[in-house]
């Protein structure tokens, strides 16, 4: 109920366009000079027509401030008079029209706004079929046609462009939000990943050499340099990828990612000098002519993020396999690997468990972004990806349908 009271409050449905001050205080004037028109042209009258005069051009100028308010009580002001005097004057009979062509011009629903000038023609016929027809009754149906229309007709005018600018700023804020979660993916996919790549390798090169004493300070200062820098783009993409959520990726506009292939042999080597061994099967598939280009650009993106993940979440003398399966109209995935207790091997594989798992060491080389740039990736090519861990193992699986993106 709060939401439909604030809905009806509002000036106007636009955001591109507010009404001014003058703009209200031009309807007031307006409003004041139907009034005096109206009293002047049918003087004298009753108490009670005086009052419905009055009403209706109170009614008139709060319209410009409160819409629906104003021509709720503009428009039960010339049904009431209509129903109780016997000749309607030209205020309030005019007042519905003046407010409908006010609502359509701020952009509010046609259906509803229409329907107040329709009730009021309505009544007034009905009102005529029942008490008799007087000059008075024409004259004010054919100054209500004539004025009243031609208000509504400017006030379509003027909706015209309104509505336009709005479709615009719309389109334009789409665009925008597209924009910025290709930023964070792109950014994930990229930077954040060489320069993990770059953390673990360093690593790696400390542990083989644990009797440099030159070359592990180097190390450990670049590493603890590395990082810093890597957690701070990590807290920049967290930010900037939880102001919304659940919208679709443009499939199209990315960069060539890195080969697969590079991506496998690396983490091969890395899952090696821990004692772990990655298998991949099906990865011919990827060539496969019934792929489209750009749907095979974005399948490579998400194949890269899952491989990037086992190479540093595989416990070591554990096990990690990818395999890639293809009927000819969908393309399905299974990236499963042993994970174990966080901090072995030392430094170099300080992660835990898997991506997503809670545990404290995970954070040292996630964002938790990666699955969720691959999960939003795989949704837009009209796909579905899950994850699931259980028995010492982490397993993703995902599966995209050629003709819904083709």
């Amino acid at each position: 109920m709060s939401a439909i009271a604030a809905n009806l409050m509002q000036p106007t449905r636009y955001t591109t366009w507010r009404p001014t001050w003058r703009l209200h205080l031009a309807h007031a004037s307006l409003a004041a000079l139907i009034t005096l028109f109206s009293i002047a042209a049918t003087w004298p009258m009753s108490s009670i027509a005086v009052l419905s005069e009055i009403i209706g051009g109170l009614a008139l100028a709060l319209s410009s401030r409160f819409p629906w308010p104003g021509a709720l009580l503009g428009s039960a002001s010339a049904w009431t008079a209509t129903v109780v005097l016997t000749d309607v004057p030209f205020s309030p009979g005019i007042i519905p029209w003046l407010c409908t062509a006010i609502l359509v011009a701020r952009g509010f629903s046609r259906m509803p706004a229409y329907s107040l000038v329709v009730f009021s023609l309505v009544i007034l016929i009905a009102d005529i079929q029942w008490n008799g027809a007087s000059p008075a009754w024409f004259t004010l149906l054919q100054v209500s046609l004539f004025i009243g229309g031609g208000a509504i007709t400017v006030a379509e005018l003027i909706r015209s462009p309104r509505d336009q600018a709005e479709r615009s700023l719309h389109t334009y804020r789409e665009s925008m939000e597209r924009q910025r979660l290709l930023v964070v993916t792109e950014l994930h996919d990229t930077v954040v990943r060489d320069l993990t790549h770059a953390v673990m390798t360093a690593e790696q090169a400390r542990l083989a050499h644990p009797q440099d004493a030159a070359l592990a300070p180097e190390l450990d200062a670049m590493t603890a340099a590395v990082r810093a820098a890597v957690e701070q783009m990590r807290h920049a993409l967290r930010a900037m990828s939880d102001i919304r959520g659940g919208e679709r990726l443009d499939i199209e506009a990315t960069s060539a990612p890195r080969p697969l292939e590079a991506v496998i042999s690396d983490a091969a080597a890395i899952l090696g000098q821990r004692g772990a061994h990655l298998e991949v099967e099906g990865l011919e598939l990827l060539g496969i002519p019934v792929i489209p280009p750009g749907v095979r650009l974005q399948l490579l993106r998400v194949l890269g993020e899952l491989v990037s993940n086992m190479s540093k979440y595989t416990a070591p003398q554990g096990r990690a396999r990818l395999v890639i399966e293809s009927d000819g109209r969908s393309l399905e995935a299974m990236a499963s690997n042993d994970v174990g207790l966080p901090g072995q091997v030392g430094g170099v594989w300080a992660g835990a468990g898997a991506p997503g798992s809670g545990v404290p060491g995970y954070d040292a080389f996630s964002s938790g972004l990666g699955l969720e740039g691959a999960r939003r990736r795989v949704e837009a090519l009209g796909g579905s990806l899950s994850v699931s861990q259980g028995e010492g193992r982490w397993t993703t699986v995902f599966s995209v349908p050629f003709q819904a993106v083709s």
